[in-house]
């Protein structure tokens, strides 16, 4: 029965990202295929914003539930997991703030520098998740906070730098309406 249950989980979570992935990819493509794309420095790229509200949603539909289950085993795995998304946060800022270069008000774009940080929190989630067996059978307490605290980390980072690079875009189509870029 159990299995059956994980399973289906499994089967869910399979079809959330497979859409998650079609919108995602149809949005990137949005963002290259935009005239601006061709005056942009290396390691930038235009983004639409809308792909950047779907960030946060990326992160939690991957961790969440290994989180989930770390979350149902004490009130200290839950002191953990707050601690890691609180820490999440000022990482989150300070990475929005090294990507944000401009937005672009015509299409409801930014324009984003990428940086290593991207690649490491995608290993970072992927050793996690494929390590979720064995965390699960881990009889160490200590092992599964740590595990909490790098679990939530993401979705702190992901939400915080979302909301960060949506203020700082807001910010800049109300300073200035033509962002230096012809409309």
């Amino acid at each position: 029965m159990i299995g059956t249950q994980v399973q289906a989980e499994n089967s869910v979570q399979l079809i959330v990202i497979v859409l998650f992935a079609i919108v995602a990819s149809t949005l990137v493509r949005k963002g290259r295929a935009d005239p601006a794309a061709k005056d942009l420095q290396p390691r930038q790229r235009i983004r639409p914003l809308a792909l950047e509200y779907l960030d946060p949603l990326l992160a939690i539909i991957v961790v969440g539930p290994v989180l989930a289950h770390e979350l149902t085993l004490d009130s200290w795995h839950v002191l953990a997991a707050l601690i890691g998304a609180s820490a999440g946060i000022p990482i989150g800022v300070l990475r929005s703030r090294v990507q944000f270069v401009r937005a672009i008000k015509r299409t409801k774009s930014v324009v984003l520098t990428r940086s290593r940080a991207e690649y490491v929190l995608v290993i970072l989630l992927v050793i996690l998740r494929s390590a979720e067996s064995s965390i699960r059978q881990s009889s160490s307490t200590l092992v599964t906070l740590l595990v909490a605290m790098l679990l939530a980390l993401p979705i702190g980072e992901s939400c915080a730098r979302t909301v960060s690079i949506v203020q700082r875009y807001r910010q800049s189509v109300t300073e200035s309406p033509s962002l230096g870029l012809p409309d």
